[in-house]
């Protein structure tokens, strides 16, 4: 089932050990769906702590969650992300910074800030928010969104041939773009007029990014899939908290 394969690779649910396929054709469709599982499960992991904990550590619950529950995949790509489209230095540089396991000092600082907006973020929806449906469609927009802003980063060229980013684009036709794309309005219709200004939000980060890889790489990455889902998923959930 390419749902189950989509969650096995995206995620570190328990999902049985059936083999995954060897390609990505027909997995990253599902990557939407992924989004809206993984917003589930960080919502209830944040209701049920605010049982027991005040607002600002069901942020830190909430973050630690979805951290866990994604493996931390999308947070490699923020950190080589920062490393590589921030220093000055050739296109041909920066790919390798980014290939490059090491952390430097703006990849760590980009991680901060990311996990600490999340934090924020999940702490005044935890406090400001005391019925589970609004944090739940808050925490589910967020990850679906996100996810579904990486088929319109599919438009952008690869910077590296034959690596993830060239990969991810395999088996995805227009009709699966149309279908995200989709999935996301009306996603963002139940939140309200709060969900469009999320869409919106989610946008705006989401091509400021996209023309920075495309200036500063030639095009995108894994590791820019990555940044864009986790950097979306921020303005989203910023938007949540300003709009109540």
């Amino acid at each position: 089932m390419k749902l189950r394969a989509a969650l096995g690779f995206f995620t570190r649910l328990p999902i049985g050990s059936a083999p995954l396929p060897p390609t990505f054709r027909g997995v990253i469709v599902w990557l939407p769906a992924v989004g809206l599982i993984v917003g589930a499960v960080v919502a209830a992991a944040v209701k049920i702590a605010g049982l027991f904990l005040p607002a600002a550590l069901c942020g830190v619950i909430g973050c630690l969650t979805w951290v866990a529950v994604t493996g931390g995949l999308h947070l490699d790509g923020v950190a080589d992300c920062g490393d590589g489209l921030i220093v000055e230095a050739t296109r041909e540089r920066r790919l390798e910074i980014m290939k490059d396991s090491r952390l430097g000092t703006f990849g760590g600082t980009a991680l901060f800030f990311v996990l600490a907006f999340k934090i924020g973020a999940l702490a005044e929806l935890a406090g400001t928010t005391p019925d589970f449906v609004p944090l739940l469609l808050g925490c589910c927009l967020a990850g679906c969104v996100a996810r579904c802003m990486v088929f319109v980063a599919m438009r952008v060229p690869t910077a590296r041939p034959g690596g993830l980013g060239e990969a991810l684009h395999e088996g995805v036709t227009a009709r699966h773009e149309a279908i995200a794309l989709g999935l996301a309005v009306a996603v963002a219709a139940l939140n309200g007029m709060r969900g469009l200004l999320a869409l919106g939000a989610a946008a705006l980060v989401g091509l400021f990014l996209l023309s920075a890889a495309r200036k500063r790489l030639g095009g995108v990455t894994g590791d820019v899939f990555g940044c864009l889902v986790e950097l979306t998923e921020c303005a989203v959930l910023t938007v949540c908290c300003i709009t109540g």
